[in-house]
């Protein structure tokens, strides 16, 4: 069995309500990702690979000979949908390209532009690398990947397999081509089998996405997806538990059941290397 993760990454200091510190202040998701390397995605598991996807990043340049890929997207540049910002519709884009475990999207940063970022970095891995299943995490969670494989296992290696822990979204707002209401495998982290990815990859353009009820529109990322897989292709949620918390001092040796770990919004590496300590690690 052939696992690739890839993490939502970036360099932004997230500012929104949920992600702020108990003193109100700012974070940046840099020394999450860097947590993240030095914790979970430091244990080697045998068949599995991980990956980073990133948009626009200060210092790294797309390469000049970059092939243009057909697109029709919605981006918020300049710090998001809010503060009366214009959205920028585009028509054509710059393939993804990878440095070592880094895949590269030409999209802005920001939560509203990451069902494309994330779009971009399963082309690249359909393209370039040879796995059955995909675990998609966001940066604000911790998976195990020897239980996550653990796991996996008891399906073996099959198509349309969709997995996370479920949510429910109030599709209400959308016309009557969706439904009212979506169940969703959470953007913290979910499985698929290649041949779904793929199908995504290749239907890019004609997928018609889950936007939000509010007057920016903007796209929800997992929600979308599940909307792809389960909605247009039929194919049902596996679900699986994951243990929530936002401070260290909710974390005990109950971790060690739990393949997944999320942070509740809380950017804080604390938590990442908190958990890999009650797993029995050292940091």
């Amino acid at each position: 069995m052939k696992i690739v993760t890839m993490t939502l990454a970036n360099d932004e200091v997230c500012i929104c309500g949920r992600c702020r510190g108990g003193d109100g202040g700012a974070r940046s998701y840099g020394p999450m990702i860097e947590a993240i390397r030095n914790t979970w995605a430091a244990q080697e598991v045998d068949g599995v690979k991980n990956y980073y996807i990133y948009g626009h990043r200060e210092g790294v340049d797309f390469p000049e000979d970059s092939e243009m890929i057909e697109a029709d997207e919605r981006y918020w540049p300049n710090g998001g949908a809010g503060d009366g910002a214009e959205p920028v519709d585009v028509d054509k884009k710059r393939k993804v390209f990878a440095i070592g475990d880094c895949i590269y999207s030409d999209t802005p940063e920001g939560r509203e532009n990451l069902y494309y970022k994330t779009v971009d970095g399963f082309q690249w891995l359909v393209e370039n690398e040879d796995f059955d299943y995909l675990i998609r995490p966001s940066a604000g969670s911790y998976i195990d990947l020897r239980l996550y494989k653990k796991w996996l296992e008891q399906y073996g290696v099959r198509d349309d397999f969709y997995a996370g822990s479920t949510g429910v979204y109030n599709n209400s707002h959308s016309a009557a081509s969706q439904p009212s209401s979506i169940k969703f495998a959470s953007g913290s982290g979910f499985i698929a089998s290649r041949n779904l990815i793929a199908d995504l990859v290749k239907n890019r353009l004609n997928i018609e996405p889950v936007t939000s009820p509010y007057a920016s529109k903007t796209i929800s990322d997992d929600v979308t997806i599940a909307k792809h897989f389960s909605y247009d292709l039929g194919v049902p949620i596996t679900s699986f538990a994951k243990y929530e918390f936002a401070s260290v001092n909710q974390i005990t040796s109950r971790v060690k059941e739990f393949m997944h770990c999320y942070f509740v919004h809380k950017i804080d590496p604390e938590l990442m290397y908190a958990v890999h300590r009650a797993k029995g690690f050292r940091c």
